[in-house]
């Protein structure tokens, strides 16, 4: 027996709902686990909350201006979409590994810098092996050990390489959902 459009529309409704939830809950909830595991970007405050809120922006503008494009189009958004996302995570993780200290008194996370103070920099090898045994000795205040500027830099590319992973996560996640629901849509019954 054939449907009526209201039966098959309630239908994409339900398989768009169940997917779609499925994919934003998945994105949108990812970051918010850095508050346990404490592997995102160390500055500023409020990195889960700001990554989410660009998962939401990113997902709504795939929604409402990928809606129409070809299944071509789809396809090759998602072959590029899923390299900038495993390239940004292990660019991040190099990042993360590299430029981030804990202190260990308070356990928070803090970032390096990329140029060490000419006066510290003077020091090594004599007084310190490296700039990360100077960073231990000035009981780890950062600014002490790089230059300001360099510090604020290596902040910036962590966040940015941050929300690159994550905004491509998003535009993965968000092009698959809308490639199936226009799969679905076009699929007899």
């Amino acid at each position: 027996m054939a449907k009526t459009g209201l039966e098959e529309f309630r239908e994409i409704i339900t398989d768009i709902r169940s997917l779609t939830s499925w994919a934003v809950n998945t994105a949108v909830v990812a970051p918010l686990a850095d508050f346990i595991l404490k592997i995102g970007a160390p500055w500023p405050v409020g990195v889960p909350i700001i990554t989410s809120l660009v998962e939401l922006i990113t997902f709504i503008g795939i929604f409402q201006f990928w809606s129409r494009k070809s299944q071509k189009f789809s396809s090759r958004v998602l072959i590029i979409s899923f390299f900038i996302l495993v390239l940004s995570f292990f660019s991040y993780l190099y990042l993360f590994d590299s430029y981030t200290f804990v202190n260990p008194a308070t356990q928070k996370r803090y970032t390096k810098g990329f140029l060490v103070k000419p006066e510290i920099q003077e020091m090594i090898p004599d007084y310190f092996k490296n700039p990360d045994q100077a960073l231990a000795g000035s009981e780890y205040k950062e600014e002490e050990i790089w230059e300001p500027n360099s510090i604020t830099a290596a902040r910036l590319v962590l966040l940015l390489n941050w929300l690159i992973l994550f905004i491509s996560l998003s535009i993965f996640i968000g092009t698959f959902v809308m490639a199936q629901r226009r799969k679905r849509v076009r699929t007899p019954n």
